[in-house]
């Protein structure tokens, strides 16, 4: 997988590794540790389930242009979440940390090569 720094409001915030092929995508957590990855980019996303993860995460929803469109905080395993409209792709972190970096719905979510 490919690593990149995330980017929140013009601000680097940390590592984020990359989904952006079938495989990846099909896989994302399952099997990791959360806490361990930091924060995981699925593309093109606009749903997502956690079936077979191992700790709650939180869920960032982003459209084309990197907005915040829709959080969903501590989602339990084994759980499936409703189609966000127009979300692009989501941000995957451990439970809370979305919170942690005071994330909210009309920030802007990229990434750099750095």
């Amino acid at each position: 997988m490919k690593c990149k720094e995330l980017v929140i409001n013009q601000e680097k915030v940390g590592k984020v590794y990359i989904a952006d092929n079938f495989f990846l995508r099909l896989r994302g957590l399952i099997g990791r540790d959360p806490s361990e990855i930091g924060a995981l980019l699925i593309k093109p996303c606009s749903q997502i389930h956690t079936f077979m993860m191992s700790a709650p995460i939180d869920v960032v929803y982003i459209d084309s242009t990197g907005k915040v469109l829709k959080i969903d905080e501590n989602v339990e395993k084994n759980k499936c979440k409703a189609i966000v409209k127009k979300s692009k792709a989501v941000v995957e972190f451990p439970a809370f940390r979305a919170k942690e970096l005071n994330i909210c719905p009309g920030d802007v979510i990229t990434v750099s090569e750095d």
